[in-house]
């Protein structure tokens, strides 16, 4: 044990967490299918507690999928948070289990896009989403490719030390995602970057686009990459497949005119590739973030206020 983590662990405010890391790393220890039928039922023990979580991914689904009734909204987000649970051992997985148990269970489809991306020399930058086997999938894509990725810093310092030491298992940096600098000069390098640009990060940085059936404020970095370095995008996403016993890693290319400076467009195709992996299975896919917390003329996160 390295004299940082020590330090942490004698912090009070990690200790709640620390539990949860060593339930994690123990579960990990079992079969394949014994802890990913663990993992599904942590997620039903969640389900009636997480209740801001349980909202939050309430009203994302009832936005994204107003063709559902109410019964079928409901049969969604039961399965998402199933997959939450089930992403929580793929996080151990990712994070603690070694290469060669990971590699025999994942199917790349695509992969060709992202070679020929590769072979033009100029870096690639590889646009993902928040699904459930995210952490896991940085450990499949290391037996072809070295990948870097950006990262958000979390709030909890050991939380941040066991992310970065998990996903460091597989990728070959891990940058700030503030850092733009050093982000430019990875892909510049003629480096595969990673960043997944899902998230609501406010107007400030963003445009309106549509995510389904609702308008959603949209980073435009993905454009603002390309056009500093010249780099191509490929867009990937991993999903567990329907037997629950292996993984496909999907590749495909966003061709776009990303020097047109038609942020909005770009945005938009950006997401359409997003959404287009969501509906390959929705509950593998994080809702539990607030998508639409910003809304042209709303006060902030309106569209998650509690109705009387």
């Amino acid at each position: 044990m390295d004299s940082s983590l020590k330090q942490l662990l004698v912090q009070p405010r990690n200790w709640v967490p620390a539990i949860g890391l060593s339930i994690l790393w123990l579960l990990n220890l079992l079969p394949y299918a014994l802890k990913i039928r663990a993992g599904m039922l942590i997620g039903r023990l969640l389900y009636p507690l997480a209740r801001r979580r349980r909202h939050i991914a309430a009203v994302n689904i009832r936005l994204c999928f107003p063709a559902l009734n109410a019964a079928q909204q409901q049969q969604l987000l039961k399965a998402t948070f199933r997959n939450f649970g089930a992403g929580l051992i793929e996080t151990a997985m990712g994070w603690w289990s070694e290469k060669d148990s990971v590699y025999p269970m994942v199917e790349f489809h695509g992969r060709e896009h992202l070679d020929a991306a590769i072979a033009k020399g100029k870096g690639v930058i590889l646009v993902g989403a928040h699904f459930s086997s995210l952490d896991l999938a940085a450990k499949m894509m290391s037996r072809y490719f070295d990948v870097h990725a950006v990262y958000r810093r979390q709030k909890n310092p050991l939380m941040n030390y066991a992310l970065r030491r998990g996903r460091m298992s597989a990728l070959k940096s891990l940058i700030d995602n503030r850092d733009t600098r050093r982000i430019v000069r990875t892909i510049r390098a003629g480096n595969l970057l990673w960043f997944a640009p899902d998230h609501d990060m406010g107007e400030k940085m963003s445009v309106y686009a549509p995510f389904f059936e609702q308008q959603a404020a949209t980073v435009t970095i993905t454009a603002k990459y390309v056009r500093l370095t010249g780099a191509p995008v490929v867009f990937c996403a991993t999903h567990r497949n329907e037997k629950n016993n292996g993984y496909v890693v999907r590749m495909s290319p966003i061709d776009a005119d990303f020097a047109s400076g038609d942020d909005v467009s770009l945005a938009t195709i950006i997401n359409r590739a997003i959404t287009d992996h969501i509906l390959i299975d929705p509950a593998q896919y994080y809702w539990f973030h607030r998508k639409f917390k910003t809304q042209p003329g709303k006060p902030k996160a309106a569209l998650y206020e509690v109705q009387a």
